[in-house]
């Protein structure tokens, strides 16, 4: 009798792991999703960007720069591996620039349509950029790069923040990126 209390068991263990969810292995989700507040940013239009562009549509965030010479490039290479997998148009990539002393807005445009014309390009006012990170949990620095005071690199945090169409952080990805994982994960989401 025990033994099949102990196979029934099993079998019910098994099945229901089986149908739950799971998580990319790149995937961290938050304890608790936080709302992502006060947002007061311009995109690679010269637009006016507020918290109401991260609803509707979940959002997959970065923190980079355009003069960055490994990570970003990379990292946004496969964000497009990804977001060409994902079978929705409720859905956005945005990188929020953390050097918006040379990321104009016809920076970031040049920029971020290279990689993808349908990803969007957020800066602003340093202050503003840094109440967003906070929010986020990203870290970025000024690091001084040669003698000239415009040669410098920012060091950053490189996971992608996910952002569910509520507005709320809800979790991140963490290198190295796998992009078949996350547009697997975020077609689940969407549907």
């Amino acid at each position: 009798m025990r033994q099949r209390v102990l196979i029934v068991l099993c079998l019910v263990v098994g099945v229901l792991s089986g149908c739950s969810e799971s998580l990319p292995e790149s995937y961290q989700p938050l304890p608790q999703s936080i709302k992502i507040t006060d947002i007061n940013l311009y995109d690679q239009n010269a637009q006016t960007i507020h918290e109401q562009s991260l609803l509707g549509k979940w959002s997959l965030v970065f923190f980079g720069y355009t003069y960055c010479p490994d990570v970003c490039p990379t990292t946004l290479v496969e964000l497009n591996k990804a977001a060409a997998q994902i079978k929705s148009d409720a859905f956005q990539v945005v990188l929020v620039s953390v050097d918006p002393k040379r990321d104009t807005p016809e920076q970031l445009k040049a920029y971020i349509e290279y990689f993808n014309p349908s990803f969007q390009a957020w800066s602003g006012d340093i202050n503003n950029v840094e109440a967003l990170s906070r929010q986020m949990h990203i870290f970025f620095q000024k690091q001084p790069h040669g003698d000239d005071e415009n040669s410098y690199l920012m060091d950053h945090s490189s996971q992608v923040v996910l952002v569910n169409p509520q507005g709320e952080y809800v979790g991140f990805f963490t290198s190295p990126l796998k992009p078949e994982e996350m547009s697997a994960y975020l077609n689940d989401q969407l549907n």
